[in-house]
């Protein structure tokens, strides 16, 4: 569950509830008090796609999962992530369960949007320890 931000909103913020677990307000004030003074949420430290982000393309990524809910007030900078890694042919897999907000696997860890999360998580891994014992020496990514 990516934890991104960024000077201008997006939907998925504008749309977050007072009452979330994770809102409008209580985000930027972890920002507010992450972020050395002088610099704003555009900075490469929280939005990577941002002014002045890094040139991600040469970068080596290994195989990752990026989990959203459908409710997270990060929603949509969590999609934005996995899609702009993907353009940039990096192997990422998006899974997003509708009606989550961000961090629900340990707001409510028995519930079945967690049970479901959980089990798309271990497919994942089987999947990449399956793909390099048949391949020994190769890599996912």
């Amino acid at each position: 569950m990516p934890f991104f931000s960024g000077e201008q909103r997006t939907s998925s913020e504008a749309r977050c509830p007072p009452d979330a677990f994770l809102n409008l307000e209580l985000n930027d004030r972890y920002w507010r008090l992450s972020l050395p003074r002088g610099v704003t949420r555009d900075d490469p430290i929280s939005n990577p796609f941002g002014p002045g982000g890094p040139d991600l393309e040469s970068v080596r990524f290994e195989s990752m999962m990026v989990v959203v809910g459908g409710s997270d007030l990060l929603r949509d900078r969590g999609v934005e992530y996995a899609t702009r890694l993907k353009e940039l042919g990096k192997p990422v897999e998006l899974a997003e369960f509708e009606g989550q907000q961000h961090g629900f696997l340990s707001l409510d860890p028995w519930s079945q949007p967690s049970d479901q999360a959980m089990a798309s998580i271990k497919r994942f891994i089987e999947d990449k320890i399956s793909a390099s014992t048949k391949n020994p020496g190769w890599s996912n990514s």
